[in-house]
């Protein structure tokens, strides 16, 4: 069980993250593969069924890890202005809110749940990366604060976070290849224990083809492989380490005249496990 749930995990990484940290003009709407003047973009995620005819057709509303319906806007630059969770009927659970600044930068995001429970600040360095971001309360009192450090001689970034009387609560190092994508990824916990350690393998244009998970000895805990149609989203994330008991993922999707998928059939192994349709507004 908890393997094939970490196994879906890092395919909802693929999925969501196909382009992160490319070393072109960022867009929150270009991060999430989406074509053209996308205004807003409504997912609804069903349990698949399938008909006596052998069609799959969606069941019930799909819930489970936590995962609703939601629907993301973005400004004419593509970038989120807001993020609502939805309940079944389609009304807002909770939701964030972004604001930018002068230079186009993410300036604060605010959560509602429904009232303001966290607002995160933030800070940037003279090239324009996060050095600094401050959560708090819906009060306004300091929740926690992260500092970012780069090394730009060996493409280091090491992301820190204090609780806010100023004590250490965990720790992320990333290295980064040439064009800004992740290559080692480690995680420590509070007890500064390395909690996750993950390797990445990267297409020039930043999508995530291969991704191993090490051991806190180095040895690897498992290895999955993944693969993409021509538009770009993914298709497969299959184990390729042996010995494993994961379950293949595999998707298949219907497009509108953008190039952008309504439909989503979400397989595991042979079995059909979800369908997911969007709606998109666009500008």
């Amino acid at each position: 069980m908890v393997k094939n749930f970490l196994c879906g995990a890092l395919a909802s990484l693929a999925v969501f993250c196909v382009s992160c940290g490319s070393g072109d003009e960022h867009s929150d709407r270009a991060d999430l593969s989406l074509r053209g003047k996308v205004k807003s973009v409504t997912e609804k995620q069903f349990h698949a069924v399938v008909s006596e005819t052998g069609d799959i057709e969606k069941g019930s509303f799909f819930r489970t890890n936590g995962e609703w319906d939601f629907t993301e806007r973005f400004n004419k630059k593509g970038m989120f202005t807001s993020i609502s969770f939805l309940d079944r009927d389609g009304d807002t659970i909770s939701k964030s809110l972004y604001e930018y600044d002068a230079d186009g930068h993410l300036a604060t995001k605010s959560f509602y749940d429904p009232a303001l429970k966290m607002k995160s600040m933030y800070e940037y360095d003279s090239r324009g990366r996060v050095k600094m971001v401050c959560d708090y309360d819906g009060d306004g009192d300091l929740m926690l604060a992260t500092s970012t450090e780069y090394n730009d001689e060996n493409r280091i970034e090491t992301s820190t976070t204090f609780n806010k009387q100023g004590n250490y609560l965990q720790q992320s190092i990333s290295q980064k290849n040439k064009r800004g994508f992740v290559t080692d990824y480690k995680y420590y916990n509070e007890e500064r224990k390395l909690g996750n350690w993950r390797k990445e393998v990267h297409t020039d244009d930043g999508r995530l083809v291969e991704m191993t998970v090490l051991n806190q000895d180095e040895t690897v805990a498992f290895m999955v492989k993944y693969e993409y149609n021509k538009q770009g989203d993914l298709t497969m994330s299959v184990p390729i380490s042996e010995n494993d008991e994961y379950i293949a993922d595999r998707y298949l999707y219907e497009y509108d005249k953008k190039s952008n998928w309504r439909r989503r059939i979400h397989f595991k192994g042979d079995s059909a496990y979800s369908v997911t349709e969007r709606i998109i507004e666009y500008y």
